[in-house]
C-alpha cells in the first residue's frame, strides 16, 4: 500500500476507441512513463497476429530490425545467435520468433541505432549467416 491507502500499481490503463479519423493519442501520464532520462524517440512494434501494440523508448531516432530466416533450425540456434549479440556488444529492444514448421523459422529483433558502436550492418549479417541453417538475414533501418 502506498503513504494515500491506495494498492501499488504495476501498469498504467486507459480506454480508447480506435479510428481512421482520429489518431490515438497517448495520455501525459503515458507519455511520462515513456521518456525516462529525457528519452524523446521511441519505436512502436504492431504483432498483427495478437494485435499487441509495444512502445520502446530509444536513445536516439534510428532503430535497427534485423529479420532472419532459418531454413533449418539447429538445437544450437539460440545459443549461437545469443553469442553473436554478446560479442558484438548489442543488446536487444524487442526481439520475437515464429516456426511455421520445424524447417520455417523467423527470427525479429531491433535494437537502437546507437548499440552499433562501429559495427556495420554487413559485419552483423555476416555473423548470422554463418550460423548453420540461416538462409537470410536483412536489416533494415527505421527512422522518424
Amino acid at each position: 500500500m502506498s503513504k494515500d491507502n491506495k494498492p501499488a500499481e504495476v501498469t498504467l490503463a486507459k480506454m480508447t476507441v480506435i479510428s481512421e479519423q482520429e489518431p490515438i493519442k497517448l495520455p501525459d501520464s503515458f507519455i511520462d512513463a515513456l521518456k525516462p532520462e529525457g528519452r524523446s524517440h521511441a519505436v512502436i512494434i504492431l504483432a498483427p497476429s495478437s494485435k499487441i501494440v509495444r512502445i520502446i523508448p530509444t536513445n536516439s531516432d534510428t532503430v535497427a530490425k534485423i529479420n532472419i530466416n532459418i531454413a533449418k533450425l539447429s538445437p544450437d540456434f539460440l545459443r549461437q545467435m545469443g553469442s553473436i549479440f554478446i560479442s558484438l556488444g548489442i543488446k536487444t529492444l524487442y526481439s520475437t520468433g515464429l516456426c511455421f514448421t520445424q524447417d520455417t523459422c523467423v527470427y525479429e529483433g531491433y535494437f537502437d541505432s546507437t548499440e552499433l558502436n562501429e559495427i556495420s550492418t554487413d559485419d552483423i549479417k555476416n555473423e548470422f549467416l554463418a550460423i548453420p541453417g540461416v538462409s537470410t538475414v536483412t536489416i533494415d533501418m527505421l527512422t522518424v
